[in-house]
Parts: structure tokens; sequence; C-alpha cells
């Protein structure tokens, strides 16, 4: 059809060239030279029946021409009136619409007349028409044009339009196909939703992982793969950086005692099924020491077995446990070495705890005594202290006294103390002091009233006679026997702490040569056990006539809980400049106080820098114009705990994302006084979420390309292939082949665009070498 001119005129050419050649030879063969007429004659009929035939001959070619050009003009008619897909076609230069398909009247609501009276802008929604509900910009072709268009009721819809430039009716003019892209927008959007909601879901999970410092982990026996979840490296201090398998790597950091008690609880696990519940110590990789509980359990049998466990960091509790089985034990010693005898009641007055020296004068085994009424060992009818007993428990009171004891025949000196489990009862044996010296008696009075308003001990040295004097206190101060104590200065100095001596004695000596009355020393003191406690002693020197010191009266104050505390919390104060995270105290003008060593190595700003500077000033972004936002702002004015993420920016201008958490401090008076803010660096984690963000997008465009560009080219080729089907002509399926061609090599970009993304994406993308995932 595309050749029939130039095939009609060969034809004509060809035909021509022939009838002359052969008829004229033909009439020089049947007449000779000398008929000249005749031949004049025969040659202008030959040309008349020459015209005539031609003429008809070219007539029915051009007949069977048009016929054909007809019949592929219906086709391609047919082709573009009865297609599914939506067309319409519009003038290039005016943009009105001269020719529309049933499928976009169908499409649109608009009537075929009214249709054809609109140009393309008039059905293009305008940017305050388009459905915010339907803008998705997600949703793109990189061989068409998107676009909001409104339907005849009014509405707007999203289409994607293939525009081809066409020549039609000799002038020219674009092929718009439309392709509905609603569903595929509205779908968009509930795929991003859902990733939005999954990756919130993650983030609250993760953030409550780390709170408390627990971490989800996965593995499977038969290949020794283990995977663990990001708050792994956190909470327990495992080194990102370790290429080893992640099983190997979690097993080199356990302690070697403990190691074979986890190997024995996961091999437990796989084989027999028993429930893994193992704690154990593992070194972080800072070198301090953590304590993990290791909770698992089988989630699928053989032959493919995996384990589903969760590690909890339970170094707090288990620290707490040990100082309180410390205490506990310190305890027992120190009840064990006071030489007051020591039992303690329930509420129902049985025995629940007894010392060495009740033991002693008991002359009874524990095992004996313990769990036992106390009316066993001291019968109701001869105990006169049974009534002090409840009167304590009942009262809740302190209450003493001072009796003979038939069952032990002495003189007994007993104080019973109400505690959370009964009665804590202590009773020395005062016989000997009983029978002392009447004219001592008084100075026993004072020195026990003085005893029972203070711990302290009292002492009267005589400095003359070398002889020491001290009050009921002393035992309660250093664990030595009452028959072991001696009453002479060079027994008492022999408890001081060698390196305390020498200051002691200088010190009282300046007194002494300066004339002064009042002395104070602290100094660490001998308590038995191998133990050493710091005291206060405050005395009061007393001269004779001749200016001579003869008498030093004093009081020893227990200190040592109020020493090792100030001790406790320097040490504290150093781990707080030690600690990894940063922090920031601010005084009730939001001014900066104080920062640890770990915010100046971080940010690169020194202390005495930014000392009294506003920190949202020193960290905020050099040219923002506000330094916090009013909402930040108005939680610090609230004065209360609260948590944020934000970026903070170095002295380097470096931008790092850490989530910050202020509590607010009070002075004495519960006035407010200032923040404490700890900023914990989460850059690593923020580049973490914008890694799986782009990975989302990639796995979002490689399926769109597969599943939506991919149908364009296959539903072109299955057209064109129905038109082969139907060809009557070899002509006219010579002629669709090209294009089914097109479509084959449009097909084929595609697929190689696919390939070269999955390429790119293969190796520009960083892969997690523990957990397995790229």
């Amino acid at each position: 059809m595309r050749y029939g001119a130039l095939r009609i005129a060969l034809i004509y050419v060809i035909v021509s060239f022939v009838w002359i050649m052969f008829s004229d030879q033909a009439l020089k063969y049947l007449f000779n030279d000398t008929n000249r007429n005749l031949i004049l004659t025969f040659g202008t009929f030959k040309g008349c029946f020459f015209i005539i035939c031609t003429g008809v001959f070219l007539y029915l070619l051009i007949r069977s021409d048009d016929r054909k050009l007809k019949q592929s003009e219906s086709q391609y008619r047919e082709i573009y009136e009865g297609n599914y897909t939506p067309k319409y076609i519009y003038d290039a230069g005016t943009r009105r619409i001269v020719s529309v398909n049933a499928a976009a009247v169908a499409l649109y609501g608009y009537p075929a007349e009214e249709f054809l009276k609109k140009s393309v802008d008039e059905i293009t929604a305008k940017p305050q028409q388009v459905c915010m509900a339907l803008a998705c910009d997600d949703v793109m072709s990189e061989s068409g044009k998107n676009s909001c268009q409104i339907k005849a009721d009014g509405s707007t819809f999203y289409v994607n339009l293939s525009l081809r430039d066409i020549q039609f009716n000799g002038k020219p003019h674009v092929l718009a196909m439309v392709r509905d892209m609603t569903e595929q927008v509205l779908y968009q959007q509930s795929l991003d939703k859902i990733n939005r909601d999954l990756q919130a879901e993650k983030k609250k999970l993760s953030e409550t992982q780390l709170i408390s410092k627990v971490a989800g982990w996965e593995f499977y026996p038969t290949s020794n793969n283990l995977i663990w979840s990001d708050e792994f490296y956190e909470i327990f201090g495992v080194s990102k950086e370790d290429k080893r398998p992640a099983f190997e790597i979690y097993v080199s950091h356990i302690f070697p005692e403990d190691r074979d008690l986890m190997l024995k609880g996961l091999h437990e696990l796989v084989s027999e099924g028993k429930q893994m519940d193992v704690t154990h110590r593992i070194t972080a990789i800072d070198g301090s020491i953590r304590y993990v509980r290791q909770l698992a359990r089988l989630e699928s049998a053989s032959p493919d077995v995996k384990v589903v466990g969760s590690a909890q960091d339970i170094t707090e509790l288990k620290t707490l446990e040990i100082e309180r089985n410390k205490y506990l034990y310190n305890f027992e010693d120190t009840l064990n070495s006071i030489s007051d005898a020591f039992f303690a009641l329930d509420h129902d007055m049985r025995i629940i705890r007894i010392n060495e020296a009740f033991r002693q004068m008991t002359g009874q085994p524990t095992s004996a005594v313990l769990g036992e009424s106390i009316f066993k060992v001291f019968p109701k009818e001869r105990n006169r202290f049974y009534p002090y007993y409840q009167r304590a428990l009942k009262e809740r009171v302190i209450t003493k006294r001072e009796d003979y004891s038939e069952v032990l025949d002495k003189w007994i000196r007993m104080s019973a103390f109400p505690t959370n489990d009964g009665v804590s009862v202590y009773f020395s044996d005062i016989t000997e002091d009983r029978l002392k010296d009447i004219k001592l008696k008084q100075a026993v009075e004072r020195y026990e009233l003085v005893a029972q308003a203070t711990h302290d001990v009292i002492y009267d040295m005589d400095m003359v006679n070398d002889s020491i004097m001290y009050n009921t206190s002393l035992t309660h101060l250093i664990n030595v026997p009452f028959d072991q104590v001696q009453y002479n200065l060079a027994w008492w100095r022999s408890l001081i702490h060698p390196a305390d001596a020498a200051e002691v004695v200088a010190s009282q000596e300046r007194v002494k040569r300066l004339r002064k009355t009042n002395w104070e020393c602290e100094y660490r003191i001998y308590c038995g056990n191998g133990e050493y406690k710091y005291v206060m002693d405050q005395g009061y020197f007393v001269f004779n006539e001749n200016h001579e010191p003869v008498r030093l009266i004093g009081a020893i104050k227990d200190i040592d809980a109020l020493k090792r505390s100030i001790q406790e919390n320097k040490r504290l104060a150093d781990i707080i400049k030690r600690v990894n995270n940063m922090i920031i105290v601010t005084d009730r003008d939001e001014k900066i106080t104080w920062v640890n060593n770990a915010f100046e190595h971080i940010t690169g700003y020194n202390l005495s820098d930014i000392k009294g500077r506003l920190p949202y000033q020193v960290l905020g972004r050099p040219d923002a114009g506000e330094p916090m936002g009013a909402e930040f702002a108005e939680k610090l004015n609230q004065h209360k705990p609260f948590n944020i993420d934000m970026v903070i920016y170095t002295a380097e201008n470096q931008e790092l994302w850490v989530s910050a958490e202020f509590t607010p401090f009070n002075d004495g008076n519960n006035r407010y006084n200032g923040y404490i803010a700890v900023y914990q660096n989460i850059t690593y984690r923020k580049e973490k979420e914008m890694e799986i963000q782009r990975q989302n997008d990639f796995l979002r465009e490689l399926a769109w390309m597969s599943s939506h560009q991919m149908r364009r080219p296959v539903a072109t080729m299955l057209g064109l292939m129905n038109l082969i089907d139907i060809a009557d002509k070899e002509e006219d399926k010579n002629e669709i082949l090209p294009m089914l061609g097109s479509s084959i090599r449009e097909m084929d970009e595609i697929v190689h665009d696919i390939h070269v993304k999955i390429n790119d994406a293969l190796h520009n993308e960083p892969v997690n070498r523990e957990s397995g995932e790229g």
C-alpha cells in the first residue's frame, strides 16, 4: 500500500516499453517500407489501442490498490476505535481534540460530540484542583507523562499519558494513550503508610530494647549461623568492625569460666528441647565486665533447626545482688566479731540468727538453735527478759534491761531493737561490772548515759600515769573482745594505721607545744579482720599549774561511712567524666556549668570556653536564626524530665544526631536548680534508618518497573499478534512485523534498565556481614 503509486508507474513504464519495442518491430516485419500509408494507419490504430488498454489496465490497478488502502485504513480504524486503551488525538498546535475512541469516552464520561469540542488543557486539572489523596509523585513512568485530569462529573483522577507524534489529515497531531493510575496511586499510598508504620514500630521496638537492655537473636545450629539485632552491639559492647562470624565473636567475649555453661545450655536446647536460661559474664569492648541472661527456645525442629532467643544485660541487678551478699557477709562478720552475744527473733519468737558470742555463752550449736523458740534456750518461767522482747516487738520501741539470768548464772545487760523481721537482741556479761567498787558506779552511769546518747567513743587519758578509760562504745567501733581491751596509750596507738600514726602524734605535740587546749585529727583505726575505719578524734588537753599537759579528754566519732561516701562520690564523678555519653550540667538560667570529658572530646569544645553560655547557642546550627524551637523551649520551661532526638554541631561544624535525656535537679529546698543533659550519639542509627529507606525506595522502584512498565510492551505485542492472525494479506503482516520488533526492543530496554539498576544496587549498597543482609 505504501508503495502502490511507484508500483503502478513501474508497471506502466515496463508495459509501454515492451509494447513500443515489439509492436514497431511487428509492423516493420508485416509491412515493407513501400506501403507507408498502411503502416501509418496501423501505427495510429496501435497507439489508440495502447491508450485504451493501458487506461483500462491503470483503472484496474488503481481500483485494486485503493480497495487495499481502504481495507487497511478500516483495520487501523477498528484498532483505534475498538481498542480497550482510551485514546484521543489532538492538534499539536492548537491542542484541540480532533478524535477520540469509545474507551476514552467511557473513561472520561463526556459524550463524543462534547469531547471533540474540548482542548487538552480543558480536561487537565489545575494545581489547585488536584486531589491531594491522589497526588503521589512516586508513581512515575519514564516513557510517558503523568497528569491529573478531569472527568465529566468534575472528579479528578490520576493518569499516565503515552504521547506519540502522528500525521492526521495531513497535519501534525499527537496521539495520546491514557492509562488510569488511580488504583496504583492508592495502592502505593497504602504501601507507603504500611512502610511508615513498620518503621515507626521498629523504632519503638529498638528504643524499648535499648531502655530495657534486651536484644533479640536467632541461631541456626546446622550452619552455626548467629544473627542478632543492631541493639546487641550497643547493649553488650560488641564491635561492629569485627568481620568474624557472629557466633565466634560472641563466644570469644564470654568469660572462659562461663563458656562451657553457655555452650552446654545451648546444646541441651538443641538436642533435648530443654528451654535455655543461662546467666554468664562477658567482656565488653571497653574492657568492662557485664552479666548477661540468655533465654532461648526452639522455633523449628530437625532438620532445619532454628533457635530464637533474647539476651538481657543484668549487670546492674547482678551488682546489686553481689553488694547485698557482701553486705550480708560483712554483717555476719560484724556480728561474730562483737563481744556482745546476739540473737534475732521473728514475730513468733523463733530464733532466726545468732552470733559466735551467743554460741559460746549458751554452749549450744547453731543447728540446735535456729528455727527453735527462744523459750527452748531460755525457759519462759526463768526468763526475766521476755517482757522486754515482747514490748520491743509489739510497741516497736528499743528496750534495755540489766538483770540476773538464772539460766546463764550471770548478770546480763540486754538491749532489744525492733526490726522488720521481729526483734534483735544484744546482751553481754556484766558480772564483773557488778562486782566493781561502788565508787565507780557514778562514773559508769555517766558513761552509760553518754553512750546511750551517742555512738562516739568517749575516753579519758591520764598522761601522767599512762592510762585510758573508754566508754562501752569502743567495742562497737573496734571488733576487739571486751576482755582484750587494754587501757594504755601504747595499745591505743597500736590500733592506728601505720601511715597515720606519725601525723597523729605530731599533731598532738604541736598542740601541746603551743599550749592550746583543743585538738582534732582524722585517722584510720584497726577494727579487726584486717579492716580499718576512718574516725574523727576530738580532744581537750588539761594543763597543770606548770602548763604541762596531764589529761586528754576526748570523743572518737566513726566517720567511715561518710569518708567512704565522699570517696565514692569522687569515684562516681570520675566515672561520669570517663563515660562515653556526653553530659552537660546547666544552672537555673540554662547556662553551662560543667561538661564531662566525652563532651569535650566529641564536640571539640573545652569547658573553659563555653562555661556560662547557653548550650543551644554552642551546639546549634551556626547559621540558625533561633537557638531552639518553641516546642523544645516549652519542654525546658516545664522543668520536667524529657527525651528528644536532635541534631547538634561540633566545633568543626560536623553534624551529629543525638538522643538527649534532660533531667532537672533541685537544691536542698526543693527548688529548681538546673538540668543534667545526657547526649547519646545516635548518628549511626540515623544513617542506618536512611540506608533502609534508600533500600525500600529501590525495591519499590524495581517492583514498579517489573510489574507495570513491562506490561505496556507486552500488551502492545499481544495486540499486534492478534492483528497478524486476522490479516488477510502477506503485505499487511509484513507491515505489522516492524511494530512488533519495536515493542520487543522496548521490552528489551526495560529489562536492561532493571538489570542495570540491580547491578548498581549490588555494587553500591553496603552488606551487613553479621546478619547476612544487605
